[in-house]
């Protein structure tokens, strides 16, 4: 599984600004992670797969490029030599996102986390990109109608499903994982924090907004190569634009700790 090092200073900063999940310990049940992962996050920089920080930006209301530290190339032979390396990397330009992109979705099998996130999203999108029969169709089409109704966008947000009725639905969703899977269609799943009211334009400075979860949810063939990923397209609601970063500097010696600062 691939892993990104998060910006753990970053991280707690806009944690704290949070009006709810200001705690660790809210925060952490939030993302699915134990307090003591979030505490080496914040801390240590400790390495997190990428649907965590995924579902950590969104829950800080930020693009996940915010809160992930940039990759730095390996030392190499220059380190094995005893030599000092300084590395810096610079965004000192702001950088439009734009409203429709592009995200990277993950393969999945699991009912269980279908009907979570769906059950605590805004609305569903789906994508389909592969050929649907009529039997494949029909498999698809209840799927899709069984996740809607999850949403927020179709129930109550404070309304309770009952004990009976989500182990019905769960059970159902994976005897459609399986009929579906049986004709080699994949199901592929990512979210996007989408910002509201929706438009084409930059919002102007101090223009009032909302920010509202979207499940998105990809019907696609198997990876030819066993990749577990498919690019799909997302909507973000409206253009933004991500502040550039501070640039950073690191000194590595060999035999000596890493230092680090803000220039």
């Amino acid at each position: 599984m691939k892993k990104v090092v998060p910006n753990g200073a970053v991280v707690k900063a806009l944690r704290e600004q949070l009006e709810n999940l200001s705690t660790q310990k809210e925060m952490a049940n939030e993302i699915g992670v134990s307090v003591r992962k979030l505490r080496m996050i914040e801390n240590e920089n400790a390495p997190i797969a990428v649907l965590t920080a995924e579902r950590l930006a969104k829950v800080l209301q930020v693009h996940r490029e915010r809160i992930i530290t940039p990759e730095v190339a390996p030392v190499g032979a220059a380190e094995a030599s005893g030599r000092a390396i300084s590395v810096v990397w610079i965004n000192d330009e702001d950088r439009l996102i734009p409203r429709h992109d592009y995200d990277i979705a993950n393969a999945t099998c699991d009912e269980g986390q279908l009907y979570s996130e769906a059950a605590r999203s805004n609305d569903l999108a789906c994508v389909i990109e592969t050929k649907l029969e009529d039997e494949t169709g029909a498999y698809a089409q209840e799927l899709f109608d069984i996740l809607e109704g999850l949403t927020w966008s179709k129930r109550r947000i404070l309304e309770d499903i009952p004990p009976a009725t989500e182990i019905a639905l769960r059970r159902r969703l994976r005897q459609l994982i399986v009929l579906l899977k049986g004709n080699d269609i994949w199901l592929y799943q990512t979210s996007v924090l989408r910002r509201l009211p929706e438009r084409y334009t930059i919002a102007e400075e101090g223009e009032p907004c909302t920010y509202q979860n979207r499940y998105v949810v990809a019907l696609g063939p198997p990876g030819e190569y066993g990749e577990t990923t498919m690019r799909v397209p997302i909507d973000h609601g409206q253009p933004s634009v991500l502040p550039a970063w501070s640039r950073f500097k690191k000194t590595l010696t060999v035999g000596t700790s890493v230092s680090a600062g803000e220039r």
